[in-house]
Protein backbone atom coordinates (compact mmCIF):
# COMPACT_ATOMS: atom_id res chain seq x y z
CA UNK A 1 0.00 0.00 0.00
CA UNK A 2 1.16 3.53 -0.82
CA UNK A 3 0.29 6.45 1.43
CA UNK A 4 0.30 10.22 0.89
CA UNK A 5 0.17 12.64 3.82
CA UNK A 6 -0.14 16.40 3.64
CA UNK A 7 -1.65 19.43 2.00
CA UNK A 8 -2.73 20.52 -1.50
CA UNK A 9 0.64 19.48 -2.94
CA UNK A 10 -0.04 15.99 -1.59
CA UNK A 11 -3.48 15.96 -3.25
CA UNK A 12 -2.05 17.14 -6.56
CA UNK A 13 0.56 14.40 -6.45
CA UNK A 14 -2.10 11.81 -5.56
CA UNK A 15 -4.14 12.92 -8.58
CA UNK A 16 -1.10 12.64 -10.86
CA UNK A 17 -0.33 9.16 -9.55
CA UNK A 18 -3.98 8.11 -9.93
CA UNK A 19 -3.83 9.22 -13.58
CA UNK A 20 -1.02 6.67 -13.98
CA UNK A 21 -3.17 3.99 -12.34
CA UNK A 22 -1.30 4.16 -9.03
CA UNK A 23 -3.77 4.20 -6.16
CA UNK A 24 -2.78 5.52 -2.75
CA UNK A 25 -4.34 5.97 0.64
CA UNK A 26 -4.50 9.75 1.09
CA UNK A 27 -4.48 11.69 4.35
CA UNK A 28 -4.43 15.26 3.05
CA UNK A 29 -6.44 18.42 2.81
CA UNK A 30 -6.12 21.68 0.88
CA UNK A 31 -4.71 24.26 3.28
CA UNK A 32 -3.63 21.71 5.90
CA UNK A 33 -0.91 22.97 8.24
CA UNK A 34 1.58 20.52 9.74
CA UNK A 35 -0.08 20.67 13.16
CA UNK A 36 -3.26 19.18 11.73
CA UNK A 37 -1.44 16.00 10.74
CA UNK A 38 0.05 15.78 14.23
CA UNK A 39 -3.50 15.77 15.63
CA UNK A 40 -5.13 13.46 13.09
CA UNK A 41 -2.59 11.16 11.43
CA UNK A 42 -1.92 7.59 12.55
CA UNK A 43 0.09 5.51 10.12
CA UNK A 44 -1.61 2.34 8.90
CA UNK A 45 0.29 -0.88 9.34
CA UNK A 46 1.78 -2.15 6.11
CA UNK A 47 2.38 1.13 4.31
CA UNK A 48 5.15 0.55 1.80
CA UNK A 49 5.79 3.81 -0.02
CA UNK A 50 4.93 7.05 1.76
CA UNK A 51 5.01 10.66 0.59
CA UNK A 52 4.94 13.45 3.19
CA UNK A 53 4.05 16.88 1.78
CA UNK A 54 3.77 19.35 4.64
CA UNK A 55 5.14 22.81 5.41
CA UNK A 56 3.71 24.86 2.54
CA UNK A 57 0.92 26.25 4.70
CA UNK A 58 2.91 27.20 7.77
CA UNK A 59 6.20 28.76 6.67
CA UNK A 60 6.48 30.88 9.83
CA UNK A 61 5.22 28.25 12.27
CA UNK A 62 7.77 27.94 15.10
CA UNK A 63 6.55 24.37 15.72
CA UNK A 64 7.05 23.18 12.15
CA UNK A 65 10.17 21.12 12.88
CA UNK A 66 8.56 19.48 15.91
CA UNK A 67 5.36 18.76 13.97
CA UNK A 68 7.25 17.18 11.07
CA UNK A 69 9.33 15.10 13.45
CA UNK A 70 6.18 13.76 15.14
CA UNK A 71 4.55 12.91 11.78
CA UNK A 72 7.71 11.16 10.59
CA UNK A 73 8.08 9.17 13.82
CA UNK A 74 4.50 7.94 13.37
CA UNK A 75 5.04 7.02 9.73
CA UNK A 76 5.50 3.30 9.25
CA UNK A 77 6.71 2.90 5.69
CA UNK A 78 9.52 1.04 4.02
CA UNK A 79 10.22 4.01 1.71
CA UNK A 80 9.42 7.55 2.89
CA UNK A 81 9.89 10.50 0.55
CA UNK A 82 9.27 14.19 1.30
CA UNK A 83 8.16 17.16 -0.81
CA UNK A 84 10.04 20.28 0.29
CA UNK A 85 7.90 23.42 -0.19
CA UNK A 86 8.83 26.28 -2.50
CA UNK A 87 9.28 28.65 0.46
CA UNK A 88 12.94 28.43 1.54
CA UNK A 89 12.50 28.35 5.32
CA UNK A 90 10.14 25.37 5.55
CA UNK A 91 12.04 23.67 2.71
CA UNK A 92 15.21 23.74 4.85
CA UNK A 93 13.30 22.33 7.82
CA UNK A 94 11.73 19.56 5.72
CA UNK A 95 15.11 18.71 4.21
CA UNK A 96 16.80 18.58 7.63
CA UNK A 97 14.13 16.29 9.10
CA UNK A 98 14.17 14.03 6.03
CA UNK A 99 17.94 13.74 6.07
CA UNK A 100 17.93 12.89 9.78
CA UNK A 101 15.89 9.80 8.84
CA UNK A 102 17.81 9.08 5.63
CA UNK A 103 14.72 9.88 3.53
CA UNK A 104 14.92 11.33 0.01
CA UNK A 105 13.51 14.80 -0.65
CA UNK A 106 11.96 16.24 -3.79
CA UNK A 107 12.64 19.98 -3.88
CA UNK A 108 9.54 21.64 -5.33
CA UNK A 109 11.73 24.67 -6.07
CA UNK A 110 13.20 22.63 -8.95
CA UNK A 111 9.74 22.30 -10.57
CA UNK A 112 8.11 25.29 -12.32
CA UNK A 113 5.28 27.01 -10.44
CA UNK A 114 2.97 29.94 -11.13
CA UNK A 115 2.24 30.75 -7.49
CA UNK A 116 5.36 29.42 -5.69
CA UNK A 117 3.12 27.05 -3.71
CA UNK A 118 1.90 24.52 -6.29
CA UNK A 119 3.75 22.93 -9.21
CA UNK A 120 2.44 23.83 -12.66
CA UNK A 121 2.46 20.15 -13.48
CA UNK A 122 2.14 17.44 -10.84
CA UNK A 123 3.15 14.79 -13.38
CA UNK A 124 6.72 15.98 -12.86
CA UNK A 125 6.43 15.32 -9.13
CA UNK A 126 4.93 11.88 -9.77
CA UNK A 127 7.67 11.08 -12.29
CA UNK A 128 10.36 12.11 -9.79
CA UNK A 129 8.85 9.73 -7.22
CA UNK A 130 9.28 6.86 -9.70
CA UNK A 131 6.43 4.91 -8.12
CA UNK A 132 5.08 2.13 -10.26
CA UNK A 133 1.97 0.03 -10.00
CA UNK A 134 2.43 -2.85 -7.60
CA UNK A 135 0.56 -6.09 -7.16
CA UNK A 136 -0.18 -5.22 -3.53
CA UNK A 137 -2.91 -2.76 -4.51
CA UNK A 138 -6.30 -4.38 -4.05
CA UNK A 139 -8.19 -4.98 -7.26
CA UNK A 140 -11.52 -4.00 -5.65
CA UNK A 141 -10.25 -0.60 -4.48
CA UNK A 142 -12.55 2.27 -5.40
CA UNK A 143 -12.13 5.80 -4.07
CA UNK A 144 -15.22 7.02 -2.27
CA UNK A 145 -15.02 10.34 -4.11
CA UNK A 146 -12.84 12.15 -6.59
CA UNK A 147 -9.93 14.10 -5.17
CA UNK A 148 -10.31 17.88 -5.43
CA UNK A 149 -8.08 19.76 -7.80
CA UNK A 150 -5.33 21.44 -5.77
CA UNK A 151 -4.39 23.97 -8.45
CA UNK A 152 -6.01 26.85 -6.59
CA UNK A 153 -6.69 27.31 -2.91
CA UNK A 154 -10.36 27.61 -2.10
CA UNK A 155 -12.36 28.55 0.92
CA UNK A 156 -13.80 25.04 1.06
CA UNK A 157 -11.91 23.10 3.71
CA UNK A 158 -12.49 19.42 3.30
CA UNK A 159 -10.67 16.32 4.45
CA UNK A 160 -10.03 13.58 1.93
CA UNK A 161 -9.04 10.28 3.46
CA UNK A 162 -9.08 7.13 1.38
CA UNK A 163 -8.39 3.79 2.95
CA UNK A 164 -8.17 0.20 1.91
Amino acid sequence: MSLIIGDSTALGTANALAAQGIRCAVHARVGAPSGESVKTFRSPVGAGRVLIALGSNDPTNPRLARNLMVVRQRTMGSQVTWLAPYHASPARIVTDIARSFGDPVIQLASIPSRDRVHPQNYRKVAATLQWRKTASIRADYRPTRALPSPQHESSVRQAVVLSF
